[in-house]
């Protein structure tokens, strides 16, 4: 999340809104959102509805796996790429390529 934050500018100017979601406590998420000074929503799904909705639950159930998704404005999923290891995540660069594809 740290690179999504450096670059939200970037994002925002290719006209995207980047949205957090997390299996962690509503309370939780909003202090690592502080503590990490995200600059956009970090949100809490515990009953795991979006979760479920893109099949991302780590097969353990506790946990999402590590997912982005790009979504045009009318909603559909133009973009994904899901991990099974939450410490690899695609690039902001090719995440603006994507973009800037759809745009």
């Amino acid at each position: 999340m740290a690179g999504l934050a450096t670059d939200a500018e970037k994002f925002k100017a290719a006209g995207a809104e980047i949205i957090a979601i997390s299996v962690d406590e509503r309370e939780k998420s909003m202090e690592l959102a502080q503590k990490l000074k995200l600059p956009f929503v970090l949100l809490s799904d515990r009953d795991h509805r979006v979760i479920d909705s893109y099949d991302v639950l780590d097969p353990g159930g506790k946990i999402s796996r590590a997912a982005v998704f790009v979504l045009d404005r009318k909603g559909i999923v133009r973009w994904s790429y899901i991990a099974d290891d939450y410490k690899i995540r695609p690039l902001d660069q090719v995440l603006l390529e994507q973009l800037a594809g759809i745009n």
